[in-house]
């Protein structure tokens, strides 16, 4: 079950709890036992204790299924065993047809109300949008006909991001909304015995083994479903989408960082080159220094020198230099990799990161404030420099995002943290008064910015 051609078959283990089947591979056993004993480790023979020599099945194996992963120490088990390549595309084809039959007479449904409705008098309140309404029906139904969406279950405890990163596509979380039904979950998860609508949280829609339970999330607007939550006992179902033109994005990326020319930084950037060769992360990291030129570690770490203090009239405020550095990091140095991962100098890689992002869905950390409440702070926030917005996000590094998205928003990063910051002088004081709020605007601007 490693890295080998061959893996364990999990789909196979009930089949093999049977007498003939066992003493069929184990023709010395001299009984087979078909009650008492349970376990994900069974069937099994005994090799020794009071049942050595004998066969043992599992009693209950609707309570404990058996697992490729169980072991026992007084027996063996029959195992079965498929090609890696043959089993992984044998396997998802069959859970990806299984929910497509599930998802489509919702989608059919939704289509035809959606084309009855009036056109509504205005766009909805920022906050206010759901999923329904971002992504239309029929759009999505299209999708499905032209094969641009690929269903897939996680492992246990695996986001949706490394579920489709593993068979070469991204996330697209615009499907959790649709999947996020029993129907959809139990044709993805058939062993599950009951479906559970009264739990939420954004590592669902998903299923949880220990309880032979399908989990609906039953607040999707307030706990909307994240391409990168998981849980250590549940498994997901994911959506792996990509352009209905196929695939655009190369596993090619660039990491990249800013700081500023001070001897603060070189301890974190010394640490940070050395992690990123040591986790072996594919690709490039480049440091975006703002600084009038080159500075001691030019030549060690591999740099783009970017001009600093890009807002002359707020020149103190150094958090521009992230965005105006990546434009002309982009302009100047041409990268040609798809994916770029964004990150802050004080991160470092512990493994790899191989997360693939098609044009127009980035992902990215979600950060310390939240945009759930539509009277805090952020909400008010946002409401004042998001004008015509229907829908925000709370992100913090590390961003991954698409080469040529970025192109597009880094421009319009720095222009509207610069707005922000010229009207500090009329923000309420709990926008920026860390007493009365953490959101601290005057530091934050860039966050809200981007």
């Amino acid at each position: 079950g490693g890295g080998g051609e061959w893996v364990c078959d999990a789909g196979w283990l009930a089949a093999v709890n049977d007498c003939r089947a066992m003493h069929a591979a184990f023709p010395e056993a001299h009984r087979c036992v078909r009650s008492q004993f349970y376990g994900r480790d069974l069937p099994a023979t005994m090799d020794s204790g009071l049942e050595m020599g004998s066969i043992l099945l599992n009693d209950q194996p609707d309570r404990y299924p058996a697992t490729c992963a169980s072991s026992s120490a007084t027996g063996r088990r029959l195992c079965a065993c498929a090609r890696r390549s043959s089993l992984d595309k044998t396997s998802r084809d069959a859970v990806h047809w299984r929910v497509v039959a599930a998802v489509r007479p919702q989608l059919a449904e939704r289509a035809e109300a959606e084309s009855k409705a009036p056109a509504p008098d205005k766009p909805p309140e920022l906050g206010q949008q759901t999923w329904k309404q971002a992504f239309p029906a029929a759009r999505m139904a299209e999708d499905l006909r032209a094969g641009a969406v690929v269903f897939a279950r996680g492992r246990r405890g695996q986001p949706c991001l490394d579920v489709c990163t593993e068979i070469g596509f991204g996330c697209s979380p615009a499907w959790f909304d649709v999947v996020n039904t029993c129907a959809a979950l139990l044709a993805a998860f058939p062993e599950a015995r009951s479906c559970d609508s009264k739990v939420f949280g954004v590592d669902l829609p998903a299923y949880r083994p220990s309880t032979g339970e399908v989990l609906v999330n039953s607040k999707p607007q307030e706990f909307r479903g994240l391409c990168s939550s998981h849980d250590a006992n549940t498994k997901r179902l994911c959506a792996c989408g990509f352009p209905r033109s196929g695939p655009q994005t190369s596993r090619t990326y660039h990491t990249v960082y800013s700081v500023q020319a001070s001897r603060y930084f070189e301890w974190q950037v010394r640490f940070m080159h050395h992690w990123f060769k040591e986790a072996q992360v594919p690709g490039r990291i480049t440091r975006l220094l703002s600084a009038g030129g080159p500075d001691f570690l030019v030549g060690p770490i591999p740099t783009h020198v970017a001009p600093p203090n890009p807002v002359p009239v707020d020149a103190g405020y150094q958090p521009y230099n992230k965005p105006a550095a990546i434009m002309h990091w982009l302009e100047n140095s041409k990268p040609t990799e798809d994916v770029v991962v964004i990150i802050d100098p004080d991160c470092m890689y512990v493994s790899p990161l191989e997360i693939i992002v098609d044009e127009g869905f980035p992902v990215a950390q979600r950060a310390f404030f939240s945009f759930a409440n539509t009277n805090d702070v952020p909400m008010q926030i946002a409401r004042r420099y998001c004008t015509g917005c229907t829908f925000v996000d709370p992100i913090a590094v590390p961003v991954i995002i698409h080469r040529r998205d970025l192109i597009k928003i880094a421009p319009r990063w720095l222009q509207k943290t610069a707005q922000i910051r010229a009207e500090r002088g009329t923000w309420p004081p709990n926008w920026d008064n860390k007493t009365l709020s953490p959101v601290g605007l005057g530091w934050t601007a860039e966050m809200f910015g981007c």
